[in-house]
């Protein structure tokens, strides 16, 4: 378990997100397996084509780094790593298919160490979390969206009906999803 907000967001959109998570003093690494883990302090570790990050919170302590079996490293996600971790990552675009992914801000809530005993996640890392979970309220506002979906409830099984939900979506995803592309 741990402090999560679902959102749609394009990569523009990630890139003021992740220049806040520098602002806030974390490093920001990919969620990729690779010849060698990719990390750093600036804009440039952000690119098109890794759509998930993981920004450390540097006080929080340091990661962990595996070794898969084609040799390739990706940050190990054992428990005492993944407390000073947030997930982040921008929706990919089906522009074919006509559907935009969803991506999250994520955080754990602690883990159990070898005795047993539950080690909370560190407030450094609660705080960072809280100040990029207001962020992305801020660039993706909680929207009403409505989408016409197949039912399959006994009254009106098989017939299209109106789906109503709210989701935090940038401009860029709403002006999409009212053109017709679908949230996943």
């Amino acid at each position: 378990m741990g402090k999560q907000i679902n959102y749609y967001m394009e990569y523009e959109s990630f890139l003021r997100l992740a220049e806040n998570a520098l602002s806030l003093g974390c490093e920001i690494i990919w969620d990729t397996h690779a010849d060698s883990i990719v990390r750093g302090c600036s804009l440039d570790v952000v690119t098109p084509d890794v759509i998930r990050y993981y920004l450390r919170v540097p006080e929080a302590g340091d990661i962990t780094v595996g070794t898969d079996l084609n040799g390739r490293q990706y940050v190990d996600t054992a428990p005492a790593s993944v407390s000073c971790l947030i997930e982040a990552g921008f929706s990919k675009i089906w522009h074919e298919e006509k559907h935009i992914g969803r991506n999250r801000l994520y955080c754990s809530t602690g883990y159990y160490d070898a005795g047993g005993t539950f080690i909370d996640r560190p407030e450094c890392v609660t705080k960072v979390y809280n100040a990029l979970a207001r962020y992305v309220k801020k660039i993706a506002p909680l929207t009403e969206t409505l989408e016409m979906r197949i039912s399959i409830a006994d009254e009106t099984y098989l017939q299209e009906v109106e789906h109503r939900s709210k989701q935090y979506l940038t401009a860029y995803c709403l002006q999409l999803q009212q053109a017709g592309y679908a949230l996943r």
